[in-house]
């Protein structure tokens, strides 16, 4: 088969399972939904305020936390994306639609280059395709890839990295050095934890580097000054913006991004507890299928047996992204329970542990690496990891009243089901609200306080609106008397348990109006 015939067949299957399977035509058109839509709405907060005419570097969300309660000013990951994004709206309009698209079309350039890498590496059209394509069935990629979140964007731009990187070993062209320097950058700007196999692949040339033969004599690195100049660029480049974000923060005080660690030594016995049986029944199975998961895990080990049948780096690329998995896992342990989608930079183990294997079944059982027999086998390993995928990303954006006996945790299943039905019931009401605030006369200009919305943007980019929440979780009257000499003007009440709070009850005196259980009052 031709190379143009391959991508075409690539492109197919990608689009087949994109639009049939996913459902993607449905999902593109739909605002945040399931959970985490407090990160998500930060992205997009950010993302509408470039839209309104925000400065490249002084990024800004609805939440008034800073400059003395004054502004939103605030930048963590680079916002290229955000800013690219805000003036695709500015000139055609808001849209969620156009921000999926633009995720979904760098979804599929990070898998057709993974696909790409593996043709080059394993030189077999079947087992580059569908190793692609079950890297495609990762719930979390495939959910995350087409949101708001920059974790799944980082990873593919790291996958394209990676593929300019392998041209660049086999043809020893620069501008192949370059562009793979410029995506993992790209990668690393928007999300750090992208940048695993950056760093191995950095190990690799400090030990090239070194004046003792650690590697057998096998050279991946062969111009030094080159390499070295693109990595220590990369570095820098990365190392620049973050410096730039924490010193936009200190000016503004004012951050909204927790990038400090979380390890697993800080968790008391309970904690630890609740966190591993999240993981067992939730976040993993969001990750890979149960099968996958075993596979990986028992690959990984089988993959130490080989260190003299597989090229050194492929041996080595296993141990170290291993490694560096549970260390990410170990420093970020507390909010790996919940967060699904931190997950996302561990997919790196999926080609980490997978193609030194394939390396070994192509040079030492290569009957078994061309055999129909096993290219069956391994394809309907496939289409049941698309189906549970499928099952997966129904959950999460259309809970079906039914049994979801191929994801295996009721846990899992009823809780998906639950923020499904929060998002439209309880979170969409904001978005559902914005004709009614312009009939009160609460339009753009007029800040707002909404509660008990304890995230930073939730509410108040769904409704377009800017001001405060309840993240610093206000409990007196002075608080909000500060709020109000800040300009807030309207005080919003989306939960009936809070019109019974003693400190709000000064400012309940002028109500203007009720939708849909959320009330409104007027501040004086």
């Amino acid at each position: 088969m031709s190379t143009q015939r391959q991508n075409v067949v690539f492109v197919i299957l990608f689009g087949l399972l994109a639009a049939l399977f996913y459902d993607y035509g449905t999902v593109l058109q739909q605002p945040p939904l399931s959970h985490h839509t407090w990160r998500q709405t930060d992205c997009l907060s950010l993302t509408k305020n470039y839209a309104e005419g925000a400065s490249f570097w002084q990024p800004e969300m609805h939440i008034q936390l800073g400059d003395q309660l004054t502004s939103g000013k605030s930048a963590g990951e680079f916002p290229i994306i955000y800013y690219g994004m805000g003036q695709i709206w500015k000139v055609f309009g808001e849209s969620y639609l156009s921000y999926r698209f633009v995720y979904l079309f760098i979804l599929f350039f990070g898998v057709f280059a993974f696909y790409k890498t593996l043709l080059l590496v394993l030189q077999n059209n079947f087992w580059s395709m569908s190793l692609a394509l079950l890297l495609f069935t990762s719930p979390v990629y495939v959910y995350y890839g087409i949101s708001f979140l920059t974790d799944a964007p980082a990873f593919s731009f790291a996958l394209i990295a990676l593929y300019f990187f392998t041209q660049y070993s086999i043809q020893n062209k620069r501008k192949l050095l370059y562009f793979s320097m410029a995506f993992f950058a790209l990668g690393g700007l928007i999300k750090v934890s992208s940048l695993i196999a950056f760093l191995f692949l950095f190990g690799i040339l400090t030990l090239e580097t070194l004046p003792f033969k650690l590697l057998n004599g096998q050279k991946l690195f062969k111009h030094r000054k080159r390499e070295w100049f693109a990595f220590g660029m990369t570095l820098i480049v990365i190392f620049s913006w973050y410096y730039y974000a924490s010193y936009y923060n200190s000016i503004h005080k004012f951050k909204y991004t927790f990038n400090n660690i979380h390890p697993i030594w800080i968790m008391n016995n309970e904690e630890l507890k609740v966190m591993l049986n999240d993981v067992g029944q939730f976040t993993s199975r969001i990750f890979f299928s149960r099968p996958l998961l075993y596979l990986l895990g028992a690959l990984a080990l089988f993959n130490l047996f080989l260190v003299k049948k597989i090229p050194l780096v492929a041996y080595l690329a296993n141990i170290a992204i291993v490694v560096a998995g549970a260390c990410y896992f170990l420093l970020w342990a507390p909010l790996l329970g919940i967060h699904d989608y931190y997950y996302v930079a561990l997919l790196v183990l999926f080609p980490g542990i997978l193609i030194p294997f394939a390396f070994f079944l192509k040079n030492h059982l290569s009957n078994m690496y061309r055999s129909k027999i096993t290219y069956v086998v391994f394809s309907g390993f496939l289409i049941f990891n698309v189906a549970y995928c499928f099952s997966i990303i129904e959950l999460k954006t259309r809970a079906k009243d039914k049994k979801y006996t191929i994801v295996g945790s009721e846990k899992l299943v009823e809780e998906m089901k639950w923020f499904h039905w929060n998002s439209f019931s309880n979170e969409h009401r904001f978005i559902r609200i914005k004709p009614y605030l312009n009939e009160l006369g609460i339009t753009k200009d007029k800040k707002v306080i909404v509660l008990p919305d304890d995230s930073f943007n939730r509410s108040l980019y769904l409704m377009d609106r800017k001001g405060w929440t309840n993240f610093m979780n206000y409990s007196s009257s002075e608080e909000i008397e500060t709020l109000i000499s800040s300009g807030a003007a309207y005080l919003i009440i989306a939960e009936s348990s809070f019109l019974e709070a003693p400190f709000l009850q000064p400012f309940l005196t002028e109500k203007i109006g009720n939708f849909e259980g959320i009330e409104l009052f007027k501040l004086k």
